[in-house]
């Protein structure tokens, strides 16, 4: 069974592992690691010579290690078009922007439901609405 690579929005195959953003990622862990193992062989020598704090910090160095290669490979496989501002951009894009009547009538029905279920969501829902027609800023920093 052949692995095909997802395509990409331009219809063109992803390069996962080639891509500029993946290049930069491959560097970064070639850099983390080799700078994870030298302090970790470093605090095992410490930490042999009797000072036994040492054995802490040479198992902390290998955890340092292997959260650098759980980043990278994150950083690598997500899809930098599906993640943060991007990803929200492009979800307002294909979402319609003018709701079908029986669509929200249903969304509606259904949010009554379980309001009635659940006083206390009923009352958080009332809360947050009161929220929303504040004017308030979103920051902590008055202007």
């Amino acid at each position: 069974m052949s692995a095909r690579p997802a395509a990409g929005s331009d219809g063109q195959p992803r390069r996962r592992w080639t891509a500029p953003r993946a290049l930069v990622a491959h560097a970064a862990l070639a850099v983390w690691l080799p700078g994870c193992a030298v302090p970790c062989w470093w605090q095992v020598g410490v930490a042999r010579s009797g000072d036994s704090l040492g054995w802490i910090y040479s198992v902390m160095w290998p955890c340092f290690a292997v959260f650098g290669a759980v980043f990278w490979w994150h950083f690598v496989h997500d899809d930098p078009d599906t993640l943060g501002r991007r990803g929200l951009r492009r979800m307002r894009e294909f979402t319609p922007a003018d709701d079908d009547e029986s669509d929200r009538a249903e969304r509606e029905l259904a949010l009554e439901r379980a309001e009635a279920e659940d006083p206390a969501l009923a009352e958080y829902n009332a809360y947050l609405a009161a929220l929303a027609e504040e004017a308030r800023p979103s920051s902590w920093r008055s202007h």
